[in-house]
């Protein structure tokens, strides 16, 4: 029982390790990485350049940055121009297509607020379209053209963009876009937002041999507040948004000695993979099919299918659920009255898993206003705090979970299926309201029914190695599923994350009470 015990932990806690390394950003390449390969050394030093002091609309500084970009782009031997509309003034540089006028746009705005330097905000993302340029010039001509586009006056309301779109004779052979920000100052750059009916343009990402950092959950949740987020996607503009937004510092902290190298890579590598695919793609005009559901497994494969297959899958795991409950029931193995007690188990381990939260919002912010979003003079979504508030949510689950089996007269059989009875609900609501999401539901919940069916088919073999592997096997492709999602979305999206917590522990509760040694042998 020790060793079954150390090997479904062991799997537990590697796969939570993996899960974290595949959406932290990639190693920064060193400055002497081959002229083909994007180098968040070289870019770096582009920060340094224009992140010295705050650069906002109008200001002499900004007229600095703004020269500084011109020269870069003619030192790379691309043609350049500035568009001026009023007191702003955006800089494009261009990589004529050798076959087509179709142009993919690579675009970050080169602005900063008034009391921030912009190292990260958005010198990551003027840097990484830089070194890209350079980059690109390594190579022949591609087949598409090229442009480069640094707006100026993003902070005050996104003028700049909204100015090319408008007035810039360009603007209509444009096909995809592509933009690099960043609300926060290190972290993942997290496709956060792409536009409508995106099923042409995930297929592509994923053929251009990019490792996507994000899922259509997030994509259908968040809210991207960028140039393409709020003016290229509102446009009618086909593309992707692409964000760093962990640890939100203020203003005066966004400078040199806060940049992130990694972060600065990940930007890099988004732009450069997706410049060159798009820069030789024969057809670059979006087809406009559905949304796509889309999520990776541990970086090895990406699972993509359209968003209209949500609802016949979800109702094969409704038939499969139903199957399972009839099979259990029949059997005496389970009971309605104890699988209540399972469900009612789950919902109130989503309260337990806010607790964390609706103590800084509520208790503390009492006394203390801004409380939440200040501990210790820094903000709370930084990675220590935030580490802090995910574990001791955790923790809560997991002691809920075990005081749960205080009630002897119901079995674990019924706990276990009970708790995936809301999981069913959520994979039919999902599945029509947003089925951008129903794969955090409808996955997990099946891999763990196809569990309880040899479960339930073989109660008396609890000690064996082959209920080991399936504890184990059905415990990885949980965490992998779900866990991103709530690492992701615990910066911007805290309550939700905490409650997807409670959802993914529900699916891990016969894990739970094993290790924890609450569970009869004969019901493995």
């Amino acid at each position: 029982m020790k060793k079954t015990k150390l090997t479904v932990a062991a799997s537990l806690i590697i796969t939570c390790g993996m899960v974290i390394a595949q959406i932290l950003p990639p190693r920064p390449v060193p400055s002497e990485a081959p002229a083909s390969e994007f180098s968040a050394e070289r870019a770096i030093e582009h920060i340094r350049v224009i992140a010295q002091r705050p650069h906002p609309t109008g200001s002499e500084e900004n007229r600095a940055v703004r020269e500084y970009i011109l020269n870069e782009l003619t030192s790379l031997g691309l043609e350049t121009e500035t568009q001026r509309d009023g007191d702003l003034e955006n800089v494009l540089g261009w990589i004529p297509g050798t076959h087509s006028s179709d142009a993919l746009l690579l675009t970050a705005h080169y602005d900063s607020t008034v009391q921030s330097p912009g190292a990260m905000d958005d010198g990551s993302g003027v840097a990484a379209l830089l070194e890209t340029a350079r980059a690109l010039t390594s190579h022949p001509r591609p087949r598409n053209t090229i442009v480069f586009l640094f707006t100026d006056g993003e902070e005050g309301g996104l003028f700049g963009a909204k100015a090319f779109i408008a007035h810039h004779p360009w603007a209509k052979d444009v096909r995809i876009v592509i933009g690099l920000d960043a609300g926060g100052i290190r972290g993942p750059a997290v496709l956060s937002t792409t536009s409508p009916n995106n099923g042409w343009l995930i297929r592509q990402l994923i053929q251009a041999g990019d490792t996507i950092i994000g899922n259509s959950a997030i994509s259908s949740l968040g809210y991207s507040s960028t140039d393409f987020g709020r003016a290229f996607k509102p446009a009618g503009y086909s593309g992707y948004a692409f964000d760093l937004y962990w640890d939100k510092r203020d203003g005066a902290e966004d400078n040199l000695d806060n940049i992130n190298p990694a972060s600065v890579q990940h930007h890099g590598n988004h732009a450069l993979a997706l410049a060159r695919h798009f820069g030789n793609l024969e057809g670059m005009v979006d087809p406009q099919e559905p949304d796509a559901v889309y999520f990776s497994i541990l970086q090895l494969f990406t699972i993509n299918y359209p968003s209209s297959w949500a609802g016949a899958i979800s109702l094969v795991v409704a038939v499969i659920f139903i199957i399972v409950l009839v099979y259990g029931l029949r059997r005496g193995i389970l009971s309605l009255r104890g699988m209540a007690y399972g469900a009612l188990i789950l919902l109130a381990s989503l309260i337990f898993a806010s607790i964390p939260y609706l103590f800084l919002e509520y208790v503390i912010g009492y006394w203390e206003p801004k409380a939440t979003f200040d501990w210790d003079h820094r903000l709370v979504d930084q990675p220590l705090p935030m580490s802090v508030i995910f574990l001791s949510s955790l923790a809560l689950i997991i002691l809920w979970h075990s005081l749960s089996r205080m009630n002897n007269k119901i079995n674990l059989s019924d706990i276990t299926l009970g708790a995936l009875a809301p999981m069913g609900i959520g994979v039919c609501v999902t599945s029509i309201i947003l089925p951008g999401i129903s794969f955090a539901f409808t996955w997990p919940l099946l891999i763990c029914l196809l569990e309880r069916i040899i479960w339930f088919r073989n109660p008396t073999n609890g000690n064996s190695t082959g209920a080991t592997l399936r504890l184990a096997i059905s415990g990885i492709v949980v965490t992998a599923i779900v866990l991103p999602s709530i690492l992701l979305g615990i910066f911007d999206q805290l309550l939700l994350s905490l409650a997807s917590l409670g959802v993914l522990c529900g699916f891990l509760l016969p894990h739970i009470h094993f290790l924890l040694g609450n569970l009869p042998t004969n019901l493995t």
